[in-house]
């Protein structure tokens, strides 16, 4: 979904943001939270390894 309309940029109108993910179908917005797990893991977790482990985890969970 165009890299998630290029990481959700919240410094837009917050109500036009949120309608536009409501507009969304399901899993569009799964695809999109998949794809920013994806990106925040693989631009951040050397800094933060340990912290990030356990959101990992809790993701895992959920899928299961």
């Amino acid at each position: 979904m165009e890299k998630v309309i290029n990481k959700v940029s919240f410094k837009e109108d917050f109500i036009q943001t949120k309608e536009f993910w409501l507009s969304k179908t399901y899993l569009e917005r799964l695809d999109a939270l998949e794809y920013l797990r994806e990106d925040y893991k693989n631009t951040f977790l050397k800094k933060n390894e340990r912290g990030f482990q356990r959101v990992l985890r809790i993701i895992d969970r959920r899928k299961g």
